[in-house]
């Protein structure tokens, strides 16, 4: 998961004086979260100025056009402009000429200049919010121009100052920070200043807020404890929502979130802030005035606050009304009970909610939000009243009111957790003696409450790590981290030299540069697939192994076959690949009751083509096959299958192993993929190539004397197979060399249900020229092989 934390706001919770945004990132990336990338605030305001309008006047030739005198600091400028609302002594955002804007927030930016238009003379244009980018922070109705002076009451800058300054951000760099899945605490502004603090020995300036006295109230309950072990709801009357103020509005944009209204903005800030997600519920509308967070009721539906309608499972845990489901927890909130600028009297939410609950809802739901994604990473019960106390804080600042009553349910007892660890292992597990002082200053900077004596330490956890730190050697890691691994002496590790490559990957990897070698390109994909490719390719998904919680539904199985992947992959790139060779080497997994699947390495392949697609796969096999050395391969056509061609594709048999399939796609399914071409595919199971690949090579000098070259063409039944008479005739005698196959005609002129065959066949000695006497005995031999096996008739 990936954050966005302004470095402006960050400055608000430590002190990071006299060090910039690029070095903080290089130092803190080194030890605790990643800083990925760094994005200048306010860059694309440039050459846009806070204007203040002296004069108006309507344009001579256009009726809903006016001509403005604008006070921009340098000059005062004459500026057609058509916004509905512009009148005298406004305070509004000027592009100068030279500037970039989207012409009525649309298509890329335009740069201005200079013009006239309707005949009368234009210096820059008086912008609207979406055409600098600013439509989220000043949200405003089609032809209106940006009232800054209406919008920013406490505005106070002369005319001519540019806007990014007047907004306060200039000067200010957005952060791109990758928190991993052990540190949600870290998603939040003041979990980053604790970082920063610890690992720039910086002070952290933080304070948390304190929550006002108010009676308890019995309205609220938990029927499901174990799934939320704390909750805490207020009830605040008497308040005004409206626009959030510019200070707030910048933070949550900053994030990458749109302000909404100032009680909804709150609880987002807060979560930005302390990393607790929070809910706003309006008053008003909950049923009875009562919240029951308890699982859903079979048939239960809630339309959410995204405007989509979900039907609840049972063990899906909601907070209810008395009459309906008012939130999913931990993921989203119901429409029904939304915060408008119409609602009076609000109850503000912070709770602890399982981490694995809200994770299967929300793969089940495919609903997806930033609350969702923290809590799913397990938050403590220990956050809450300090989002609550920040939150009331807000709401009594901003939208005024008074708080009429709380509730704060706790599941059990919270007791932190505890580790010990000796300086001794501390030293082995990090490799160079650390100093005893250092490792408990560190722990002591990170919140770690430490005891030491002269052999160990003991840390009592902090209630935003208890998810994380789990034993002492956790505590090491964390010294370890903050003293810094770049520091650390690279020292190449004692120990054995690794052992030659598994005859295995060996194979695999040898499998892999065969198929390069014939022009092939591997393609990567998930062993996670979805019923919808499964089934596209005729295979029952139902066979599959499914996977209990899936990430989403593109990954709930696992597949025991590379081809629908193939087939995917030859579909999506047909339109910019007319022609394709791809294969693939990975494992599939065919389940097995009551244990972990079976794994087996594949080979799979995919040609498309034109009709010659068949044959280059069964070349790639040829070559692939050969080239590891495998042997004695019997071809065979093969029966009536779904998935294969009924009539181009057949399978090498090795003994009794099945070593590649090779033919075309089923019509039918070919169909369905709308492919333009044809589609041969190959599938190897490695299990049994491999048992049958050899190292070995067997050297056969070239022949010092000359063999003879004959042809032979029979006519034989349509049901004979080729492989079958190259077999038989290559066996007739030793002085054959080779029978290859070169032709098959079926055409005009053929008797009914028969073909032709023809074979190139070689005959010699590896101790003299053959006479001609010899080669015809041979071939003598060979017809009459052909004639008692096959009952074949020699073509002149």
């Amino acid at each position: 998961m990936n954050i966005l934390a302004s470095y402006d706001w960050l400055k608000e919770y430590v002190d990071l004086d006299k060090i910039d945004p690029q070095s903080f990132a290089s130092r803190v990336s080194l030890s605790g979260p990643g800083v990925e990338r760094l994005y200048p605030q306010g860059v694309e305001l440039d050459g846009i100025v806070v204007g203040h309008v002296v004069e108006v006047k309507p344009h001579p030739n256009a009726d809903k056009l006016r001509i403005a005198t604008v006070d921009i600091g340098s000059k005062k400028a004459t500026i057609v402009c058509g916004g509905s609302n512009l009148v005298e002594d406004q305070w509004v955002a000027v592009a100068k000429v030279g500037s970039k804007v989207r012409w009525h927030g649309e298509g890329e930016p335009i740069e201005l200049k200079p013009i006239e238009i309707r005949g009368e003379k234009s210096e820059g244009m008086i912008c609207a919010a979406n055409e600098i980018g600013l439509y989220d922070a000043f949200p405003h109705q089609e032809r209106e121009i940006v009232d800054l002076g209406k919008s920013l009451p406490d505005l106070k800058v002369k005319a001519g100052t540019p806007l990014a300054d007047a907004l306060g951000l200039s000067g200010d760099m957005v952060l791109d920070i990758e928190i991993t899945t052990n540190r949600p605490d870290a998603a939040g502004m003041v979990g980053l200043a604790r970082e920063a603090a610890a690992i720039l020995k910086r002070k952290l300036i933080w304070k948390a807020s304190k929550m006002p006295k108010a009676k308890t109230i019995s309205s609220i309950k938990v029927a499901e404890k174990k799934l939320c072990p704390r909750y805490i709801g207020v009830h605040i009357g008497d308040v005004t929502i409206g626009h959030s103020p510019w200070w707030l509005k910048r933070r949550l944009l900053s994030a990458g979130l749109r302000p909404i209204n100032t009680a909804v903005d709150i609880t987002n800030f807060v979560m930005l802030e302390l990393g607790q997600p929070m809910h706003a519920f309006d008053a008003d509308k909950l049923s009875e005035d009562t919240l029951v967070v308890r699982t859903a009721k079979k048939g239960e539906k809630m339309q959410a606050l995204d405007g989509k309608t979900y039907s609840l499972e049972d063990g899906m845990l909601v907070i209810a009304d008395a009459d309906q489901p008012q939130a999913i927890a931990g993921i989203m909130g119901s429409e029904t009970s939304a915060v408008t600028s119409g609602t009076t009297s609000i109850v503000l939410e912070a709770a602890t909610f399982d981490s694995v609950s809200v994770r299967r809802t929300a793969r089940k739901l495919n609903l997806y939000s930033d609350a969702q994604l923290r809590f799913e990473k397990g938050l403590s019960m220990m956050a809450p009243p300090e989002a609550m106390a920040r939150a009331v804080e807000l709401i009594l600042e901003l939208c005024g009111g008074k708080v009429t009553g709380m509730s704060d349910i706790v599941g059990h007892a919270y007791k932190a957790p505890s580790y010990s660890i000796s300086f001794a292992k501390i030293d082995e597990l990090i490799g160079i003696p650390m100093k005893k002082t250092d490792c408990v200053d560190t722990l002591k900077r990170l919140g770690f409450e430490v005891k030491a004596d002269a052999t160990k330490l003991t840390a009592t956890v902090p209630w935003w790590r208890d998810h994380d730190i789990e034993s002492g050697r956790d505590l090491v890691e964390e010294i370890a981290r903050v003293y810094g691994y770049a520091n650390l002496p690279a020292v190449f590790p004692p120990g054995i030299a690794p052992d030659a490559p598994v005859r295995t990957l060996a194979l695999e990897d040898r499998a892999k540069e065969l198929a390069k070698q014939a022009g092939y390109t591997e393609t990567f994909t998930y062993s996670f697939t979805s019923r919808e490719t499964q089934e596209m390719a005729g295979y029952d998904s139902s066979k599959l192994l499914s996977i209990a919680n899936p990430l989403s539904a593109d990954f709930e199985l696992m597949r025991t076959s590379l081809l629908p992947s193939l087939l995917q992959v030859a579909m999506q790139n047909q339109e910019r690949f007319r022609s394709q060779k791809l294969f693939e080497l990975a494992n599939v997994y065919y389940p097995r009751k009551g244990k972990l699947p079976d794994e087996q390495a594949e080979f799979g392949a995919l040609v498309l083509g034109d009709e010659n697609a068949w044959r280059e796969a069964k070349g790639l096999v040829e070559h692939v096959l050969a080239g590891l050395g495998v042997t004695d391969i019997v071809w065979k056509r093969l029966a009536s299958d779904s998935f294969w061609h009924p009539g181009r594709t057949v399978q090498a048999m090795v003994g009794e192993d099945l070593v590649a399939t090779v033919g075309e796609l089923h019509p039918t399914l070919a169909e369905k993929y709308k492919f333009e071409g044809r589609v041969a595919l190959v599938d190897l199971p490695l299990r049994h190539v491999f048992h049958r690949a050899t190292d070995a090579k067997r050297y056969r000098p070239i022949p010092i004397y000359p063999v003879s070259k004959r042809d032979l063409a029979i006519l034989v039944d349509k049901s004979v197979e080729v492989q079958d008479v190259v077999s038989k005739l290559s066996k007739v005698d030793k002085l054959i060399r080779s029978v290859e196959w070169f032709d098959t005609y079926k055409g005009k002129g053929m008797p009914e249900g028969k073909k032709s065959l023809a074979f190139h066949i070689e005959i010699g000695a590896d101790d003299r020229t053959l006479e001609t006497a010899d080669v015809d005995m041979v071939m003598e031999q060979v017809i009459e092989e052909a004639q008692n096996k096959f009952r074949a008739d020699v073509r002149e």
